[in-house]
């Protein structure tokens, strides 16, 4: 049975320390599973080095890896599996990609990352005009209710 041979997109995360301090090691290693495997590999970039959301196997910090790759479908699994198995990579998700081109896989560039505010609060660059604070008249106008309610207290109404 004849098997085709599929373009896919695999995203590795990578442990910071491992990926920052030695990207050829690293970039070796994730070509190596691809070696395996017998695939194609188009386009391998070193994406960003990102804060992750919650630790992932203890890191708080990993390094995104994007690959564009050809392969045949059965051979997906051990991709995946050897990724597992690898003590620097961290995760990996491996999709489909036929409808790219190559044209439009090495134009792609890495997300703006999402920034903390003094509050805590995640935001992108641009801030909508909902998030900004609000201005000094409608700030006025809560300080104005909140001493009003303070002096009928007072008063005992």
């Amino acid at each position: 049975m004849a098997t085709h041979i599929r373009q896919y997109e695999a995203m590795f995360l990578l442990n910071a320390g491992y990926a920052s301090g030695n990207w050829d090691a690293a970039k070796a290693e994730v070509e190596h599973i691809f070696h395996r495997a017998n695939a194609e590999i188009l386009h391998l970039k070193k994406w960003d080095e990102r804060r992750l959301a919650y630790p992932v196997k203890g890191n708080k910090r990993g390094v995104y890896v994007l690959v564009f790759f050809k392969a045949e479908g059965p051979k997906i699994a051990g991709i995946e599996r050897d990724a597992q198995l690898s003590e620097n990579i961290l995760r990996v998700l491996v999709i489909k990609a036929e409808h790219l081109a190559l044209k439009d896989i090495e134009a792609m560039v890495p997300q703006q990352p999402i920034v903390e505010d003094h509050f805590g609060r995640h935001t992108s660059p641009r801030r909508s005009d909902r998030d900004r604070a609000p201005n000094a008249e409608a700030a006025e106008i809560v300080v104005d209710a909140i001493e009003d309610t303070v002096v009928d207290i007072a008063d005992g109404k």
